[in-house]
C-alpha cells in the first residue's frame, strides 16, 4: 500500500534491504546484522561494548544480545568483565575467517542495491548512496 510518509517508505526499504542481504548471507550462516557486527569490531579492533553500540549506531541491550551469539559461535572473544559496559570484545581468528568468507557474498547485495538505485541517480551509485544516507543520519545527530 502506497504512503507518502517518508519515515514509512524508509523503514519498509530498511526491511527489504534486510532481506536482500540476509539471503544473500544465508550460505555462510550469517545475518546482516552478525556480519555488520564483526566488520564493525574489526574496524575498532579490541573494543568495550559501549563503544560497539556506538560504532554499530545501537542500544547496549541489543549490543550485548547480539555479541552474546556472536560469542557462543566463537566468532568473538570477550573478556570476562562483571559489567558488560567494560566487558572488551574482539574478533577471534575463526570470527575473522567467517568475515572473510561472508564478504563474497556480501558484496552480491551490495551490487544489487546499487544497480536498483542506479535507475533513479545519475553517477556512481555507491558513493551518491552513500552521501544521502550519512546526510539523514546526520539530521537525527543535530536534534
Amino acid at each position: 500500500m502506497f504512503t507518502d510518509c517518508y519515515c514509512t517508505q524508509f523503514r519498509r526499504s530498511a526491511n527489504a534491504l534486510t532481506g536482500v542481504y540476509d539471503d544473500a548471507l544465508r550460505p555462510v550462516g550469517l545475518k546482516i546484522t552478525q556480519f555488520s557486527l564483526l566488520r564493525a569490531l574489526e574496524r575498532l579492533g579490541a573494543a568495550t561494548y559501549n563503544e560497539i553500540a556506538a560504532e554499530a549506531a545501537l542500544d547496549k541491550t541489543t549490543i550485548s544480545r547480539n555479541l552474546k551469539i556472536l560469542i557462543n559461535a566463537g566468532w568473538v572473544e570477550a573478556a570476562p568483565e562483571s559489567d558488560a559496559r567494560f566487558r572488551v570484545a574482539r574478533l577471534s581468528r575463526q570470527g575473522i575467517e567467517k568475515l572473510r568468507s561472508a564478504e563474497p557474498y556480501w558484496m552480491i547485495a551490495q551490487n544489487q542495491v546499487e544497480n536498483e538505485v542506479q535507475k533513479f541517480l545519475k553517477g556512481p551509485t555507491n558513493k551518491r548512496l552513500l552521501q544521502a544516507l550519512e546526510s539523514l543520519q546526520r539530521v537525527n545527530a543535530s536534534l
